[in-house]
């Protein structure tokens, strides 16, 4: 009897879940991971699609491995909201993108900070800006600094040395013409292999990448990561505020905030993976005068 009664009410609640995604609004979700459909943050996104259908809004995902082309896509109307990096989000919304500013917020502790803030109703008008908002704030990893000799373990030992940068990372250009570094334009797809194949000395990275983008070739024998965080990256929920309202941005954004530790946790693992042999660990002087620097 119990039994019976149990499979009954798995069924009911079955159809009505079934009859909420019918009744929700369909919407487009374009979701960048450097590994696609099987990453990480393209699974967690699907308990986000999930959560989205009590609020109204039925996605449909679809995973990016080029973050330029999500954008691009996002851009063109193709989706109505895009998971995309704070800078690469920076030109639809500045307001969120300055949250990667280099030596802006040093931890991740300073991060979470920062993401439940913004997730009060009290900061919703500072989440939109003309036609955009932003949905939701994910962490994406502390930037470090990969190098191919172990060498490069000061600013002074930057100068002259070719470091990818991201072509519309304004501010990563600035830095490496403060340091007298040679910028060499890249994109989230060449920059790995512009390291890897030796065609410069440095990039900047979140650990995630030390493994999807095979880093660990460019590092080879002699060099390594320089265990000081430039920046933080972070992934941002990038809507069109008119295809949405209200409620639902504001729902999002505080399940994204309530999600932070699992992306978190992404992020450490990622870390945890980079060998010790591969770490590079820098004077507190010298991480003091960064900070002051930066």
């Amino acid at each position: 009897m119990r039994r019976t009664i149990l499979i009954a009410a798995v069924l009911t609640m079955a159809s009505v879940m079934a009859s909420t995604a019918m009744a929700a609004e369909k919407k487009t979700l374009c979701v960048y991971d450097p590994s696609g459909a099987n990453g990480d943050a393209f699974q967690i996104m699907k308990d986000y699609r999930t959560a989205a259908v009590g609020w109204g809004i039925n996605f449909k995902l679809k995973a990016y491995t080029d973050e330029k082309i999500a954008a691009e896509d996002f851009k063109a109307g193709q989706c109505d909201a895009a998971v995309l990096t704070g800078t690469r989000a920076r030109p639809f919304q500045r307001f969120t993108g300055t949250i990667e500013a280099i030596g802006a917020l040093p931890t991740y502790g300073h991060l979470e900070k920062v993401v439940k803030t913004l997730a009060s109703p009290k900061a919703s008008r500072m989440m939109k800006k003309g036609d955009f908002e932003i949905a939701g704030i994910f962490p994406g990893g502390a930037v470090y600094l990969f190098v191919n000799d172990r060498g490069i373990n000061t600013v002074e030992k930057m100068a002259g040395k070719r470091l990818a940068v991201l072509e519309y990372d304004t501010a990563s250009k600035v830095m490496a013409a403060h340091v007298g570094a040679s910028s060499v334009g890249a994109d989230i797809a060449t920059f790995a292999g512009l390291f890897n194949n030796k065609n410069v000395s440095m990039c900047y990275s979140p650990a995630l990448a030390y493994q999807a983008l095979e880093l660990h070739k460019g590092i080879g024998s002699k060099g390594g990561v320089i265990r000081y965080p430039l920046a933080q990256v972070t992934f941002q929920i990038l809507t069109r505020s008119a295809a949405f309202n209200p409620d639902f941005m504001l729902s999002s954004r505080k399940w994204a905030a309530s999600n932070f530790s699992r992306f978190l946790a992404l992020n450490k693992q990622a870390e945890s993976k980079i060998p010790s042999s591969h770490w590079i660990d820098i004077p507190s002087s010298d991480k003091v005068r960064y900070d002051t620097m930066f």
